[in-house]
């Protein structure tokens, strides 16, 4: 059994860490803070307090992050974090590009009901925190947000963007347009919740593993920032005996 770890390190000094408030819609970033409130030297206990945004890092997004009846963070059923996953390789994608329902399809990955899908691009590895993350961005196209839920996923995860760029949209779909952003509708009308900036998927060498994904049990949140793995091995014997 193999344990891999896929979720970024928590840090203060990066600034475009979520959605990039700034250039898109005018207003300061979200930042991160984290600082200590008792230390060994003086209390004899050491221990921290943080700020940060729901959105920012290796977050999921929640039906409520797009939907106003949505569930909240603390509303999600676990079993959507947890689950059998297939590995669409997209690393042959430019940056600024879409993945398009061509490409997952040209995969040639079999996808069962209740399958977690993660989709790799090494976006997130590349140029997570700076400005170009942004910029270049590769977006999920709504042909392929489409196809992904008639193969009645539960959950989806990337290392990019799962819906539009926010820099470089599809034509009319700007944010503050009406129809900006429909992969958001798409997945979490249906509560298929969406897993965002993982990082270190190269690692994964199976097609098909045990993904797991647990997020801070904020209430009432949009969404929370997550510890993502994969475990490898544990499905190798279920796999063999199905092909017996």
């Amino acid at each position: 059994m193999k344990v891999i770890d896929l979720s970024l390190t928590i840090a203060e000094d990066i600034l475009y860490a979520g959605f990039p408030r700034s250039l898109v819609y005018g207003k300061p970033e979200s930042s991160t803070k984290i600082w200590e409130v008792a230390s060994l030297k003086e209390n004899k206990v050491q221990s921290h307090n943080f700020t940060m945004c729901t959105q920012h890092f290796t977050h999921y997004d929640a039906p409520a992050h797009f939907l106003e009846d949505g569930l909240k963070n603390d509303e999600v059923p676990i079993d959507s974090f947890i689950g059998e996953a297939v590995m669409f390789d997209m690393m042959h994608k430019e940056p600024g590009s879409y993945i398009t329902a061509s490409d997952l399809k040209n995969a040639g990955i079999e996808v069962q009901e209740g399958d977690i899908a993660v989709i790799r691009t090494g976006w997130t590895d590349k140029a997570f925190g700076t400005l170009r993350f942004w910029q270049e961005m590769i977006g999920l196209s709504t042909c392929a947000a489409e196809w992904l839920i008639s193969k009645k996923i539960k959950s989806v995860a990337g290392d990019f963007m799962l819906c539009d760029s926010p820099l470089n949209p599809p034509e009319g779909r700007n944010w503050g347009s009406d129809n900006w952003s429909p992969n958001h509708f798409t997945f979490l009308t249906r509560n298929v919740v969406m897993l965002e900036w993982l990082t270190n998927l190269e690692a994964i060498t199976e097609k098909r593993f045990l993904f797991g994904c647990v997020p801070i049990k904020l209430k009432g949140t949009d969404g929370a920032p997550c510890r993502a793995f994969a475990v490898e091995g544990l499905l190798k014997g279920k796999l063999e005996t199905k092909t017996s």
